[in-house]
């Protein structure tokens, strides 16, 4: 539905990165952070939903210590908002020279080069706008299922965006057929799991607790066999990143409620990893865990090593 405020919405989002952009990088990154800190202090933007889930998260942290940890989340949100943004019109050259280790970019070639095309899911940590862009400039064919903000001026914005950054988008409506055939033509399909899944019926742990987690990645691999990968661009010190990719599943088998199952653990399991290792990279203002299961439902079974 369209909004009267969404034209003047996009219009200072535009003038704030005219702003910013002919800062140097080091002075827009600490606005960015600034704005993000702003966020919560000032406007109090999800800053309840943020506390309690890493209450959830981390119980053996006191208040004050989880407070900190949020405050840092949100100065790293606007810091990576900030930076997306800026690069956004810079092509896929623009962001290699930022990344300082890749670990696992052999790993990636050779799934891309059976020719299945790889599910690559991702999460909301470190930069993962930025993670797809990356992957693109290695030369490598990127679609990014996407969910298209309702400002469609925004949505334009981004969308032009991301094709100036060499990736294709599908928006999620389209998923169901549009993913299969992209990952038929060897494509590297790029989602983004971790949150919004509020009609699915899988329940796995994610921080001990069970949490709702798309069946997409699952139903995909099981209807096209296409290897289930895992990773993600954190950053580092003194404005690198370091990207990451790891198998989750490199040769997907058995029926489709198996394998939603299989690859929603295994997914949400590696996440859970990363996030412990950079807690401040994490998206923590969705809520992950505002339902529950049923009593009845079962708990999965832990997917056997591969």
């Amino acid at each position: 539905m369209r909004r009267r405020s969404d034209y003047p919405a996009y219009l200072g989002l535009r003038l704030l990165l005219s702003a910013m952009r002919p800062l140097p990088r080091p002075l827009s990154l600490a606005a960015g952070a600034a704005l993000g800190r702003a966020a919560r202090d000032l406007f109090g933007m999800r800053r309840d939903v943020a506390d309690r889930n890493l209450a959830v998260a981390f119980p053996e942290l006191d208040a004050a210590a989880r407070r900190a940890l949020a405050r840092r989340s949100y100065a790293h949100f606007g810091r990576v908002a900030a930076e997306s943004l800026l690069l956004a019109g810079g092509g896929p050259t623009a962001v290699p020279p930022l990344v300082g280790r890749f670990e696992g970019e052999e790993l990636l070639r050779s799934a891309v080069a059976l020719g299945r095309g790889i599910i690559m899911l991702t999460g909301h940590l470190g930069n993962w706008e930025l993670a797809g862009s990356f992957v693109a400039a290695l030369g490598l064919p990127v679609a990014a299922v996407v969910k298209p903000p309702s400002n469609r001026w925004v949505a334009g914005y981004l969308e032009r965006s991301r094709r100036r950054a060499g990736m294709e988008t599908i928006p999620m409506p389209e998923a169901v057929a549009a993913v299969p055939r992209a990952l038929a033509a060897g494509k590297v399909v790029g989602l983004v799991a971790d949150q919004g899944a509020i009609r699915s019926a899988t329940w796995v742990p994610f921080f001990r607790r069970p949490t709702q987690t798309a069946v997409g990645p699952g139903l995909f691999a099981a209807r096209t066999g296409a290897p289930v990968l895992f990773g993600g661009l954190i950053a580092e010190p003194r404005g690198r990143y370091r990207a990451f990719v790891e198998m989750l599943d490199d040769a997907p088998k058995g029926d489709a409620a198996t394998l939603v199952v299989r690859i929603a653990t295994l997914y949400r399991q590696r996440l859970e990893a990363a996030v412990r290792t950079a807690p401040e990279q994490y998206l923590w203002t969705h809520r992950l865990w505002g339902r529950q299961p049923p009593r009845s439902a079962p708990a999965p079974a832990a997917p056997a090593a591969r």
